[in-house]
């Protein structure tokens, strides 16, 4: 099981993401209930488009950032980051599901099914800056606490 304070501190404390932005979901409520304004700035989004934009412009203005989602929303998420692809803006998506092994993504991406998640975080995020992409972490259903 992942705690919802652990993954927020890590987050923020130790890879400095500081900028969050999405819209709600069920599945992610634990990590909702443990945010610190001390440690973050998160923005309710209508959408994940108007989400992402949000996390982007926050890039642009030296934060870096991520995008809360449902991954029931993931089944055109390449097309959906286009725009960070070609601008090279990374970006951090937090998605909550189940991994579904039809979906490919050309940038890194892990999913986190146990308690340990930040091996895992620190690997996508690396990747994601050192290359100017976007990066994925899933989290399991049931394992955010």
């Amino acid at each position: 099981m992942v705690k919802a304070i652990e993954f927020w501190n890590y987050l923020c404390k130790e890879l400095d993401y500081r900028f969050f932005a999405g819209v709600a979901c069920p599945g992610l409520e634990p990590l909702y209930k443990k945010m610190n304004s001390k440690l973050m700035h998160y923005i309710p989004a209508v959408n994940e488009r108007v989400g992402l934009g949000l996390v982007s412009g926050a890039y642009m203005a030296g934060f870096k950032g991520g995008l809360l989602m449902d991954m029931s929303f993931a089944y055109d998420l390449t097309s959906f980051i286009t725009f960070n692809v070609n601008n090279k803006i990374p970006l951090l998506i937090i998605g909550y599901g189940k991994r579904d092994s039809t979906l490919t993504y050309d940038f890194p991406s892990e999913f986190i099914n146990g308690p340990t998640f930040d091996k895992k975080i620190r690997k996508v995020a690396t990747a994601s800056e050192f290359e100017k992409v976007p990066g994925l972490v899933v989290i399991k259903e049931g394992v955010l606490l």
